[in-house]
């Protein structure tokens, strides 16, 4: 027996259901293989497949098609065997908020149990007869209820074999193009893309009305809808890929709808016919009421069109995309942003200060800020991509009571649903008040550097105006700046005034008149720029994306450092449903600046292209995904590195072991800052690290150089020293040093391990250099006081030889002449004292040479000691030219 419970038990609760709808529950039990007919013929009708087990099966109708479709079986059943037991019920299907589908069914009926049919039969609950009894050709008998069956009236069907029971299920596919019908590339693009399908409408011999760029055929039955939308998708997808290089592209952005037949006629005023927004559909996708989306089956992923409030019946729009197809991977992936639908709903126009739909102008938050919060970017660009989707689905939850206050709180408040609400409202600062307060302040000559360089704080009287029209009464601001505008004719802050004013009212051609005057009043590319942004702005909000996009082109080209005009450039093309054609745009946007990225995954404007830029930011995701999961097992290796090459004590290798700590703090965040991040981390810090290692091993080199140079200089001090026994210690440092320049001079620097070590064996040479240095100046003492000593000695000596000579000679000529001379007592004295005068003299001779020796020496000294020198190093070099001759000869 088979189980009716069974079926019911994988489908998900559902505490809230999002869309609920009655139906009609077709429960199929057969025996051996079904028949192929049973589920074409069941879909054919608008049958949906619920659940399947065995030989058993749950179907869902929404109509009562059901029975025609049941109806047509049994009069097939007459002419084969088909071991069928059908028995439709009623139900409730009920949508969640995933779009997950649940069936509610009584409580009675779950329990039921079939037995293996042997012929086909259906069964009808009393619960649906009412449904069955207006049919022509179907009549209901009453059943004897068996065993395993719920309690109840049961009735068959008898089937009248000459009614055909024709379908209802039938659509209308419509097709129009993207862009001005005046413009060459659209009449080239159209032409090409229609070409493409008019090869396909031939193919599926289906009749088509051409008429004001609207392409209109019928789909009439379940079939050709589901062949269809699946060969338009697999064409628009293949017309996207690169062709070859210069070749034409057959691609060209159209939206689609596919609209239930009806009461509509095929003619050429079906497009003014259809409740749909041509211009807010997302283009590139077939557009159609969830009940027909859900008949598609999972094959097709569905996607909310989420520019309404209204989301509670299934007759809602919505649009479809292949599931499985390279861009659904890209929405399921990490950069599936559910932005919330109380969001992105409203029905005012949108917001000239956030673009937001649930408030005026007038009412808009962003009055109330004063300065930028560029952080918010910063915060978000550490945000994991799942903690978005959890703050968008808070901050929806809280914008469905009172949309306002709830973006009023969070744009004062603090934590993670803050930061994103900040954020968003920093998409459109340019847009906002507190731009135009920054920009009377700035002394700077363009944009951004600008808004860097501010005055002071004053309360001017343009400045007392703002805060007048922020907090006080728009006629009264409005009278005082006529006044004030006509006493100051050459000042644009008045003008730039006066045209929010008007905006804020809603008189836009008199906010544009305003503005361009301010324009003309500008003095230097910031005013003249931040006014055309403004025009171009007030462009936007009108849907008039061509001459916003002209004007934030010309305002782009006045300040070419300004990024913001170029971002809404890229939007406009976005709203025109020209997505592909932006792409190039958000690339170069991404590139000047990271926080661009999320930029774009959050901004509620760029609705009608979300799949298509989803879809293409998924490749650099991806791409930044892999690079920094490659960079934080780097920057791990890079740790170390710092330690092998420069030591874990070193604070150049501990300020930037900090660094990369702080960058692997966020190696789990999946978000594309924190990628960039990271792989801009590594590089910054793996060229610093070989900057370093370059720098370090110069100046390695350059101490080597300086190193050898002392220690020649030590070597040529001390080889004269005449105690050479004494150096012992003096030796061992001086050989030491010797040993270890020439290691460090013989190693390759690209290995840590010799780079490490030559820096420390370095600073131990420099240790033992200052040691041999401090020494040398004693051991130089003591050289030169010998040297001295012996010059003075040998001058000495022959000074004092003379002297005796001179003494021998001239006492005895003393004595002969003073006796020739009779002098009387004085030659008695002499020649009674010749030996005390011989000693005397000898003394005074010594003295005297011992002081002449003395100054002698110590003028000639350092001639003498230079001379001796070079006439050693002169020796020594001709030795070892010698000895280089000598081996040169024995080679």
């Amino acid at each position: 027996m088979y189980k009716f419970s069974n079926l019911l038990k994988d489908f998900p609760p559902q505490r809230e259901s999002r869309m609920i709808n009655s139906g009609f529950a077709v429960w199929v039990v057969w025996k051996g293989e079904l028949s192929e007919a049973i589920p074409q013929t069941l879909q054919d009708y608008g049958g949906m497949l619920m659940s399947q087990e065995n030989q058993q099966a749950l179907w869902f109708f929404f109509t009562k098609d059901v029975f025609l479709g049941l109806a047509r079986l049994q009069i097939w059943a007459n002419l084969n065997e088909l071991p069928v037991f059908v028995q439709v019920i009623p139900t409730k299907i009920m949508i969640g908020f995933q779009l997950e589908k649940s069936l509610s069914i009584a409580s009675e009926l779950y329990g039921q149990q079939a037995f293996i049919p042997d012929e086909f039969e259906v069964w009808i609950h009393p619960g649906v007869r009412e449904f069955v009894e207006g049919i022509p050709g179907i009549q209901l008998e009453p059943v004897d209820t068996i065993t395993g069956m719920a309690s109840a009236s049961w009735h068959s069907i008898v089937a009248d074999p000459r009614m055909n029971y024709p379908s209802s299920q039938a659509w209308y596919f419509i097709l129009k193009p993207l862009g001005n019908p005046l413009d060459k590339q659209f009449v080239e693009g159209w032409r090409r893309l229609f070409a493409e399908l008019e090869v396909m409408l031939q193919r599926l011999k289906l009749k088509f009305i051409l008429h004001d760029n609207f392409l209109i055929f019928p789909l009439d039955n379940f079939n050709a809808l589901k062949v269809w939308v699946l060969e338009i998708l697999n064409l628009v997808r293949r017309l996207k890929k690169p062709g070859e290089e210069g070749a034409d592209p057959l691609y060209w952005p159209s939206v689609m709808a596919v609209v239930d037949k009806g009461a509509l006629s095929f003619n050429e005023e079906l497009p003014n016919k259809v409740n749909l927004d041509w211009n807010q559909m997302a283009p590139d996708f077939p557009h159609m009421s969830y009940r027909s989306a859900f008949l598609l089956g999972d094959r097709f992923k569905i996607k909310d069109i989420s520019y309404s409030l209204e989301r509670s019946r299934l007759s809602d729009w919505c649009y479809v995309h292949l599931a499985g197809d390279d861009e659904d991977d890209a929405a399921r992936g990490s950069l599936q942003i559910n932005l919330p639908v109380t969001l992105l709903a409203g029905q005012e126009t949108p917001c000239f200060y956030c673009g937001l739909r649930n408030h005026q102008s007038q009412d808009c938050p962003s009055r109330g800020l004063t300065l930028p919060a560029q952080k918010s970017w910063e915060r978000l660009g550490g945000m994991p991509m799942e903690k978005v989707n959890e703050h968008f689905q808070a901050l929806g939850d809280e914008l469905g009571d009172d949309p306002l206050q709830a973006l009023a709180s969070n744009l004062t408040g603090d934590g993670g649903k803050s930061d994103l609400v900040k954020a968003l409202y920093e998409i459109n600062f340019p847009s906002q008040l507190r731009m135009t307060r920054l920009v009377w302040r700035s002394i700077g000559q363009d944009l951004p550097s600008g808004l860097r360089k501010l005055g002071p704080k004053e309360q001017t009287p343009p400045m007392k105006l703002l805060e007048q029209f922020l907090n006080g009464d728009p006629l009264d601001v409005e009278r005082l700046l006529k006044q004030e505008a006509l006493r100051n004719p050459r000042d644009y802050e008045y003008r730039t005034l006066q045209g929010f004013l008007y905006m804020e009212k809603g008189d836009l051609d008199r906010a544009m008149q305003f503005w361009k005057e301010a324009e003309t009043l500008s003095d230097n590319a910031l005013e003249y720029g931040y006014h055309i942004f403004l025009q171009g702005r007030l462009q936007e909000v009108q849907n008039r994306f061509d001459t916003a996009a002209a004007l934030y082109r010309q305002a782009a080209k006045t300040n070419p450092k300004w990024l913001e005009p170029v971002y809404r450039r890229a939007v406009c093309m976005v709203k025109m449903g020209f997505s592909e054609h932006s792409l190039n745009l958000f690339d170069e946007l991404i590139r000047a600046d990271p926080h661009m990225f999320n930029r774009t995954l959050i901004d509620p404007e760029l609705e009608r292209g979300y799949v298509q830029i989803l879809s293409y930011l998924w490749d650099p995701w991806s791409e930044a995904k892999e690079q920094a999961l490659e960079a934080a097992t780097l920057l791990g290796k890079l740790s170390s590195e710092f330690d092998e090459w420069f030591g874990s004590d070193h604070d150049f290798s501990q300020t930037n072991r900090r660094k990369i700590n702080h960058l692997l703090e966020f190696k789990e965040v999946e978000n594309y800052v924190v990628f960039l991040r990271l792989i801009n981390g590594f590089k910054r810090l793996d060229k610093t690290l070989k900057a370093r290692v370059s720098g370090e091993v110069k100046i390695i080199e350059k101490q080597a150089e300086s190193f050898s140079e002392r220690l020649k200089h030590i070597h040529k001090e001390i080889s004269w020293f005449p105690f050479p026994k004494a150096l012992r210690e003096f030796n061992k440092d001086f050989n030491y040093c010797v040993l270890k320049i020439k290691w460090v001079r013989e190693q390759h620097f690209q290995l840590a391990d010799n780079f490490r070590r030559s820096r420390e064996f370095f600073a131990k040479v420099e240790k033992k250099l200052d040691r041999l240095d401090s020494r040398l100046v004693t051991l130089k003492i003591v050289r030169d006081s010998t040297l001295f000593m012996l010059i003075l000695g040998k001058g000495f000596m022959w000074l004092e030889i003379l002297g005796l000579g001179l003494a021998l000679l001239l006492v005895p000529l003393g004595i002969y002449m003073a006796n020739k001379m009779e002098t009387g007592w004085i030659s008695e004295v002499v020649t009674s004292q010749t030996w005390a005068l011989q000693k005397g003299l000898v003394i005074v001779l010594s003295i005297v040479a011992l002081t002449v020796s003395t100054l002698r020496t110590a003028l000639v000294f350092d001639k003498k000691k230079a001379k001796l020198f070079e006439e050693y190093e002169q020796q020594e070099a001709e030795a070892r030219k010698a000895r280089k001759t000598l081996k040169n000869r024995r080679r």
